[in-house]
């Protein structure tokens, strides 16, 4: 312990003294600025409205009426520049801000915007074409013309990423079939740690928050550790305005089905390099329906956030410091029902036994069984000049609340977890030698505590013990890029050191020193040190006529987590009792990623082939023991999991008819564990083959129409049945094909005379046709209980079925900026 204090000490005084330095040191080096203006390839008229983003600076500008775009108060170095507007292909520039202070750019008319954006998440910056393993880009106007109840559930429909559920506001991100600790998920590079291993709740992130998003398919990006062994979601809130602007926007939202009520107010500025972000958000949601079920039983849930960000942009870099607060308040469903299938409350409530429709309706989320948690998080990054690089520089602090709430408001689980995350990273942009660096180490020292004992006749319930986690990995990424080739490369070191507290209890389940008469033992103190070597070496290449190709070849690793290790008593939120194993190893694999795509005028088109194989992986295996009533699961690994599969899209979008375009992603995952029996030869928990198609019309826009970009949307979801599964004591079943339609519609309102934006519109209506149907990764299907009394659901239709049909309403108001720019809601 005096060891990791001392190391957080000398790390915390060399970040102050090298940003210290760097900032205030003599420099001769004035502001940078860069301007020019962005027209029409073919007709050479000037476009408004059009954003110009510096991904690494984490700031933006838009054009003015006259397509001129102007960013001051900027660092020198080579920075990757990205131009995106609606209805034109995004386009990408490297400028050297010390040398260039001109940029024109010229766009080309299409309605698939994504060919060639900005990729950060890899350590180096570099464009999706190019990168050498698969990238899923999600983009700020895909988020405000979708739907989501939570931040997972705006990315969970894209090829080869999936969520797992337990209601409305629970979601947990699966990619390439792997979850939980295996996919690493962070918020402006701030790594989320709430709880990754409970599925009973989910990711502690507002959506409001979140401006657009890069997801990782695979092992490999090393900067990141361990974690992201099946990946990354790399979200990302709006890029700060540009010098002397201040912008914002209000949303308001409605769900007719569990009538979820969304605000949100976002507020940023720029004066003189002295940048500034607030953004609050309140959402609340009663009981869901469907057709099988009705109203279900303990799915109301809210939630409040607040973040707040400072900083300031100079010629050495940049500083920022951010402070963010979220609560929830979910409730837990748990099936319970008569034998006529009605659903009652766990316990009489007020002398009724059922619950009425006041309260399915009511926004109380705490009637029923809940989940009380918070999300506190502050995260200082600087990015600062050194030779012909940049040092990133990155401390910060969470903290994790987790209380388990039977009845009323008294927690019988109790967790408050701490994380000290930290990262120091050096890179390095070659130039005309087109060669780029990115060497660093990262890592976090994390401490978790269980709080007090609630008061009699309240029974504690400790799952986990009392712990200390220090993680620490160096790394070092190497990418080259040629006139047609790239290629990248890359090795990680990784050590965790877990030391878990001893616990007893006595009768009454309080916590007594150990070896006090009477007392059984909870947890028993271990000291357990993993390391382990994790690389990766891909190549991408630009074949003719818009064709490319893509190979990977990568090693990961992973340390087992706390709950995997440690996991001892009834987790409430799952309705199952979880056993750890001290012993387990870590686990390694290796992932074999080959792409192919094409990114034509009419038609852009990508399949990505996985292969991955790991070795003691790691999962929770139901025995056919029962404790109280609950299935009790004890962690294991086997000697080898094969996972692989293949997603893609096809995207039409014909240059001759604008108004067009058809979009599709496809998703199918296979497992298998080598040498097993029948019911045991598929991983648990493997997401059924999955297909989403949409077709968008675009109306065409008049010049003084005060409507502008709008549109009309269809579209399906179909999954098919998942027959292979995990079926040994009904630890998984196989769920049935279903087939979902989806329409929406959407438009801006604008002033005909400036073009500015001043209201946009969303209106989604997802399972329009009722279907009563459950995704094969909504847990809820497994919950059921008889009058109190726990019950194993032996056949899909005894569980908790998903949402049925949803109409969603959203208004964005944007207002600030420059009076002379079109100011868009994105």
């Amino acid at each position: 312990m005096k060891t990791q204090l001392r190391f957080f000490s000398a790390l915390f005084i060399i970040l102050i003294i090298s940003a210290g330095q760097t900032a205030f040191g003599k420099t001769t080096i004035r502001d940078g600025k860069i301007t020019g203006k962005v027209t029409d390839k073919v007709t050479g008229q000037p476009i408004p409205g059009v954003t110009i983003t510096i991904p690494d600076l984490k700031i933006a500008t838009s054009t003015d009426t006259n397509g001129i775009y102007v960013l001051k108060r900027l660092p020198k170095g080579e920075y990757l520049i990205q131009v995106s507007a609606m209805g034109y292909a995004s386009e990408t520039k490297i400028v050297d801000l010390g040398n260039t202070y001109s940029v024109d750019f010229k766009l080309s008319a299409s309605n698939y915007e994504l060919s060639d954006v900005v990729v950060t998440a890899l350590g180096n910056t570099t464009t999706r074409k190019r990168a050498t393993i698969p990238i899923t880009i999600v983009t700020n106007k895909m988020i405000r013309e979708g739907v989501a109840n939570t931040a997972i559930d705006l990315v969970s429909s894209l090829p080869g990423v999936n969520a797992t559920t337990e209601g409305s506001g629970t979601s947990k991100p699966q990619i390439n079939g792997l979850g939980f600790d295996r996919v690493l998920t962070l918020m402006d590079g701030v790594p989320q740690e709430d709880f990754q291993w409970g599925d009973d709740h989910g990711i502690l992130i507002d959506p409001y928050a979140v401006h657009d998003a890069e997801i990782i398919r695979g092992p490999a990006s090393l900067q990141y550790g361990a974690s992201a062994e099946a990946g990354v979601i790399s979200f990302k809130s709006a890029p700060l305005p540009d010098n002397g602007t201040v912008l914002g926007s209000i949303l308001t939202e409605y769900h007719t089905n569990n009538g979820y009520l969304g605000t949100s107010l976002n507020l940023a500025g720029n004066n003189n390099g002295f940048v500034w972000g607030l953004q609050a958000s309140g959402e609340e949601a009663h009981s869901y329906s469907n057709p099988k079920d009705g109203y279900v039983w303990g799915t109301a849930w809210n939630q409040v956030n607040a973040r707040l960000v400072l900083g300031i942009n100079r010629t050495w870099g940049y500083s920022r410091l951010t402070l963010s607060a979220l609560h929830r308040r979910i409730e837990l469903p748990d099936g319970n029902r008569d034998s006529t299938g009605r659903f009652m409350f766990d316990s009489p409530q007020n002398g009724k036994i059922y619950p009425t429709r006041s309260d399915f309706l009511s926004y109380n989320a705490n009637i029923a069984s809940d989940k009380s948690l918070g999300e506190y998080q502050a995260w200082w990054q600087n990015s600062i000049n050194v030779g012909k690089g940049r040092l990133g520089l990155d401390l910060g602090f969470t903290r994790s609340v987790h209380h388990d709430i039977d009845t009323g408001s008294v927690g019988s689980g109790n967790l408050l977890v701490n994380d000290i995350p930290f990262s120091f990273k050096y890179q390095l942009a070659g130039d005309s030698s087109q060669l780029k660096l990115t060497t660093g180490i990262n890592g976090l020292y994390e401490f978790q505590h269980n709080g007090a004992a609630p008061p009699a006749p309240y029974v504690p319930d400790y799952e986990i013990p009392n712990y200390t986690n220090f993680e620490i990995g160096s790394y070092v990424i190497v990418e080259k890029n040629y006139k047609n080739l790239t290629l990248s490369g890359g090795l990680r070191f990784d050590r965790t050191n877990f030391i878990g507290d001893p616990m007893s209890l006595n009768d009454a389940g309080n916590i007594v020193p150990t070896g006090a008469p009477g007392s059984t033992v909870q947890f028993i103190g271990f000291n357990n040190t993993y390391s382990g070597l994790s690389g990766s070496i891909g190549a991408s290449y630009q074949l003719l006529d818009n064709n490319y190709v893509k190979l990977n070849i990568s090693k990961s690793y992973r340390a087992p987590a706390i709950n995997e290790l440690t996991s001892n008593g009834l987790n409430i939120g799952s309705n199952l009792v979880e056993v750890g194993n001290i012993h387990l190893k870590a686990e390694q694999g290796y992932q074999l990623d080959l792409a192919y795509g094409y990114d034509g005028k009419d038609v852009s088109v990508e399949a990505d082939g996985f292969y991955n194989h790991i070795n003691n992986f790691i999962f929770a295996d139901r025995t056919d023991a029962l404790s109280d009533g609950f299935p009790i699961y004890q962690y294991l690994s086997t000697n080898t999991a094969i996972i692989e599969g293949i997603s893609g899209f096809l995207n039409i979008h014909p240059a001759t008819a604008k108004w067009l375009e058809l979009d599709n992603g496809f998703t199918y995952i296979y497992s298998h564990i080598p040498n097993a029996s029948d019911s045991t030869q598929h991983l648990p928990y493997i997401p059924a083959p999955h297909l989403n198609s949409e077709i968008k019309l675009r109306l065409n826009d008049r010049h003084n129409s005060i409507l502008k970009g709008t549109y009309l949307k269809f579209g399906l979801q179909h999954d098919w049945a998942q027959n292979n599964v995990y079926s040994a004591f009904y630890t998984e079943l196989p769920s049935a094909q279903y087939t979902l339609f989806n329409a929406g519609l959407g438009t801006n309102f604008v002033n005909p005379k400036t073009g500015r934006t001043l209201c946009s519109l969303y209106v989604n209506c997802t399972n329009l046709t009722n279907v009563a149907y459950a995704d094969h990764l909504n847990l809820a299907q497994y919950f059921l209980a008889y009058n109190g009394t726990p019950a194993t659901v032996t056949r899909q239709s005894q569980g908790i079925y998903n949402m049925g049909r949803n109409i969603s309403f959203k208004l964005i108001f944007p207002f600030g900026g420059n009076t002379n720019k079109t100011v868009s809601a994105e």
